[in-house]
């Protein structure tokens, strides 16, 4: 407990340290300073009565008995006295009694004062200074001034008063500092330890955990703070170490887990490998047989020659477009491919990409439609999105089955954006493989893929092309197909009119 404690006096003395350097800087101020505020702060009254007297001289309010009760409250509040005195040097108002006296000391400032040390400035009617008046043996700050009706003023205040004041006033704050400091100590002393109670709790249970007894609890303070936060942490933590002779395996499982990772990568890199290897073969096989059969003259006739020129340009354009596929993918992932953004109708883009399938909707006989087809004009790289469209389409029309539909049709958002959904009235798709279905050479029925060409790159480019124009897309299996979808941004015109 001896050590415990030591904390306690540690923050005890850090916030007699504070204390006491923030109250000695305020001694120092008030030290070095406080004469000067106060001498300053009494100029300051002496302009505001000087003003005072100026504004009842033009109002017609100064002289008179009816006047001079308020001016002599003022001046006293104040502690000024005051003489006004006409330019032969005869009273008219005074604070004093015996206003002789302050004539006298108005004749001696006067006489003392030469008249370049007394020229008033610019726009001022009067002048304050010290002066020390040598039959009193004191120092005074004087105001001398001249009213509108051409009157004297003579306002002085005693400096020793002043400077006294403030000499009482610094004894009083350093006695205020040193009872502030001991008070700080002693109030800190209660509430420190009334805060660091908790602590103490939290390191008994830690040592209870160091010797493995895990059933020591923290219980929170009536007022919640951080150390009760950290006090039920350590409880919890408590409660998980009741386990870690059982879990002792994690770390060799971890280890497990990294070797399969890094073996699945290097499978992944293998069977990509294998899938480009696979990919190109195939094609290059059947163009080299056919070609070697029309060589060697198998077939005599036109129509069979036809078939077999038919095949080689079929796998050649396979091929073509394996690889183009490919170069596109690997453009995209190495951030290569340079955007050209611009505003294009992307219905008229989605005709042309309808246009150029014409023929297999035809031969599969399926049945078509853009259900809300409208002029929508987006904001993109047409070529990419050209890449997206053309995708979808063709993987619509190679899985579509059952009432061999195809639709396409938008929906258009709230900020901006316009979603385009392309469906097909083909089989679901397996969740298992919902989520690889993006990953390059990815083939969830392998077999209708070879059927029409597929090579599982062009999802990819889908999500490549879409990650890199920073835009939402997905699939969503529906009762009777599956949608694929993505979104654009609008262009500023169809998003006015979107708008409105």
């Amino acid at each position: 407990m001896r050590k415990s404690n030591k904390i306690n006096r540690q923050i005890v003395g850090l916030v007699a340290v504070a204390v006491f350097i923030a109250l000695f800087i305020c001694f120092l101020l008030n030290a070095y300073f406080l004469g000067d505020f106060y001498l300053s702060n009494k100029k300051s009254d002496m302009k505001k009565l000087f003003a005072e007297l100026q504004t009842r001289c033009e109002e017609d309010a100064l002289y008179g008995d009816e006047y001079n009760l308020e001016l002599y409250k003022n001046f006293e509040t104040k502690g000024v006295a005051c003489l006004i005195a006409k330019s032969d040097g005869s009273p008219v108002f005074s604070t004093d009694s015996d206003p002789e006296s302050l004539v006298d000391q108005l004749d001696y400032t006067m006489f003392t004062q030469n008249e370049s040390e007394f020229s008033l400035k610019p726009n001022k009617n009067y002048k304050i200074f010290t002066q020390k008046y040598p039959e009193l043996d004191a120092d005074y700050l004087i105001l001398i001034g001249f009213l509108s009706d051409g009157n004297v003023v003579y306002l002085r205040s005693s400096v020793d008063l002043i400077e006294n004041t403030a000499s009482s006033s610094k004894l009083f704050c350093f006695l205020s500092y040193i009872f502030a400091i001991v008070l700080a100590v002693l109030i800190s002393q209660i509430l420190v330890a009334r805060f660091t109670r908790p602590l103490f709790d939290i390191i008994e249970i830690t040592k209870r955990i160091s010797n493995f007894d895990f059933d020591a609890k923290y219980k929170p303070q009536p007022i919640y703070n951080e150390l009760d936060d950290l006090g039920e942490h350590i409880t919890e933590m408590s409660t998980t170490l009741k386990r870690a002779i059982n879990q002792l395996r994690s770390a060799n499982d971890r280890l497990q887990k990294d070797l399969e990772i890094r073996e699945e990568t290097e499978n992944m890199r293998k069977e990509f490998v294998s899938n480009v290897s696979h990919e190109l073969k195939t094609p290059i096989a059947l163009i080299q047989g056919y070609a070697e059969g029309l060589q060697e003259g198998i077939m005599d006739d036109e129509n069979s020659r036809q078939i077999y020129l038919d095949v080689i340009l079929d796998e050649a354009n396979k091929m073509n477009r394996l690889v183009r596929e490919m170069l596109i993918l690997n453009q995209l992932e190495a951030g290569q491919m340079n955007m050209d953004l611009a505003d294009f109708n992307v219905t008229e883009m989605i005709d042309s990409v309808v246009e150029n399938n014409k023929l297999y909707f035809t031969a599969q006989n399926i049945s078509y439609q853009f259900i809300n087809k409208e002029d929508c004009i987006v904001k993109a790289d047409e070529f990419l999105v050209e890449q997206v469209v053309t995708n979808f389409i063709s993987n619509a029309i190679h899985y579509v089955m059952n009432e061999n539909v195809i639709t396409v049709r938008y929906e258009f958002a709230k900020k901006g954006k316009v979603r385009i959904i392309v469906f097909n009235s083909g089989n679901n798709i397996a969740k298992k493989d919902i989520k690889h279905i993006w990953e390059k050479f990815y083939k969830a029925d392998k077999a209708r893929s070879r059927e029409y060409g597929g090579s599982g790159i062009g999802l990819s480019v889908v999500k490549a092309t879409m990650d890199l124009l920073h835009e939402k897309f997905g699939v969503e299996n529906l009762s009777n197909g599956v949608e694929f979808w993505f979104e654009l941004t609008l262009a500023k015109d169809t998003k006015n009119k979107q708008n409105s």
